[in-house]
């Protein structure tokens, strides 16, 4: 493809485009290099690296005071760099996304449980699917590490192209609001869309939670009207979001919903209720955890059901043994059950401990930190939070990134109710100290990492895992 083709311009330079890139260190001979403003870096300052290395086109979003000294090389200022680069990569590969079922997961709490459910039922019938995620990429069984929720753009379209050779025809995705704000979904053709809820987060990113709701409600408008559009009815501002929608929408929820649960039993071992949906009933068991989970189950349920995929093989599916990386998984230590979640969020940290509240036997040790470099605001609520539900917390690092620990510790600690807890920074210190302090019979809660494989300290990423910290303990 020539670059006056891709950029719909006629061009002094007009050569042949080798690929599109955003790292100076990646370039090859006939690439575009697209100047990103990031948070550390400006990539204005590998302008010459990138030429260097054989870029041809340079596209910014401000004019670059060296260009003259390179009279064969395009240089492109526009008006938004991330934009263009969605819409030339939509070109370069030839609107790829429209090639596949494309179902895109936003939401505050459950993209990664909702999102896998569905990904792993495409696995159970036998069909092949691939799933990007916070656990990161698999295609089909294949797994590649991601460094965010949602990659960039660029990398979503080699995951498409790569299930695309592998052939993939169902793409599952999570789509954070970053991702829709710095426009890295911009231009993808998503057949389903969904949303779970909408609660307090990233506020160090949106700042307002109107901004923040905003941004989920553009991604569901951004999906045409061929598309359908699944809601948790009892989602904030539930009318907003319908009245944006511009496909089908199905609802899920309690009652009054397209599809509802009634007679919820819970357990530590595992769920079950009775599905309502239009035209029938199903009871479902299932070893997903907690009221949350059914609400997650039905979110799922809705979207295979638009896919027209229900009830095909649900009910033996969910009874499967369903298993959510680092999402309520439980481990069995010396009569001592631990459950390991991402839960970082003042809802989700709730939810999940409302839950293990109702099924304990004795008592509820919670281990918990909250992430540097994030929104402050909502440390000392969680530290409200946990210090209520809880017998007894350790309040450790999360990822206190480029913020000192003792900081991150003082916000939460403003929050505390009670003198329940103790302050163990060393996250597998504190682990091992629940651990001793537990009887046969406690629950030991280990919240807000879940299966993220590193612990991130200043600069520093070092690898860590709570599951693997907790399989080390020794009776």
């Amino acid at each position: 493809m020539r670059a006056a083709r891709l950029f719909k311009r006629k061009l002094k330079n007009n050569h042949h485009v080798n690929d599109l890139k955003t790292d100076s260190r990646e370039i090859s001979p006939g690439d575009v290099f697209f100047v990103i403003r990031g948070e550390r870096f400006d990539g204005q300052d590998f302008i010459i690296s990138a030429i260097a290395k054989g870029a041809q086109t340079i596209v910014s979003d401000r004019p670059w005071p060296k260009s003259d000294l390179f009279p064969d090389i395009n240089f492109l200022v526009v008006m938004d760099v991330e934009k263009t680069l969605a819409e030339a990569a939509k070109i370069f590969y030839q609107n790829l996304s429209a090639q596949f079922t494309l179902i895109g997961i936003t939401g505050t709490n459950g993209k990664t449980t909702v999102s896998t459910l569905i990904y792993k039922y495409f696995q159970f019938l036998n069909k092949k699917a691939t799933l990007i995620g916070t656990n990161g990429i698999y295609i089909m069984n294949n797994f590649y590490a991601t460094e965010n929720t949602t990659p960039q753009i660029l990398e979503i379209y080699r995951v498409l192209r790569e299930s695309k050779k592998a052939g993939v025809s169902v793409i599952v995705m999570e789509v954070s609001s970053h991702a829709v704000k710095l426009l890295r979904v911009y231009g993808l053709e998503f057949k389903v869309v969904l949303i779970t809820n909408l609660t307090r987060d990233h506020l160090d990113f949106h700042r307002t939670m109107e901004d923040y709701k905003y941004t989920k409600a553009l991604f569901l408008h951004s999906a045409d009207a061929s598309s359908h559009v699944i809601i948790n009815l009892e989602i904030d501002d539930f009318r907003l979001f319908y009245r944006l929608a511009r496909g089908r929408v199905i609802t899920y929820g309690e009652s009054g919903a397209d599809y509802t649960f009634e007679n919820p039993e819970y357990a530590i071992t595992g769920t079950s209720f009775l599905l309502r949906y239009p035209g029938g009933e199903l009871p479902l068991e299932t070893n997903l955890l907690g009221r949350f989970n059914v609400y997650n189950i039905l979110a799922f349920i809705a979207a295979v059901s638009a896919l027209e995929l229900f009830p095909g093989k649900v009910r033996e599916f969910l009874a499967s043994r369903v298993n959510i990386l680092g999402r309520m998984e439980v481990l069995n230590i010396d009569e001592r059950y631990f459950v390991i979640d991402f839960a970082h969020t003042p809802d989700g940290v709730c939810n999940v401990l409302e839950f293990l509240v109702s099924v304990k036997e004795n008592k509820l040790y919670v281990v918990i930190g909250c992430g540097g470099d994030r929104d402050r605001g909502k440390r000392r609520v969680i530290g409200g939070i946990v210090s209520e539900f809880a017998d007894f917390v350790i309040f450790t690092n999360d990822n206190p990134r480029s913020e000192p620990p003792e900081a991150i510790i003082a916000d939460i600690l403003e929050g505390v109710k009670s003198d329940n807890y103790v302050v163990i920074l060393d996250r597998e210190t504190a682990i091992a100290e629940a651990f001793r302090r537990a009887l046969k019979g406690d629950i030991i809660a280990v919240l807000g990492k879940g299966n993220e494989q590193h612990q991130i300290i200043g600069d520093e990423k070092i690898p860590y895992n709570d599951k693997n910290a907790v399989r080390r303990l020794k009776p």
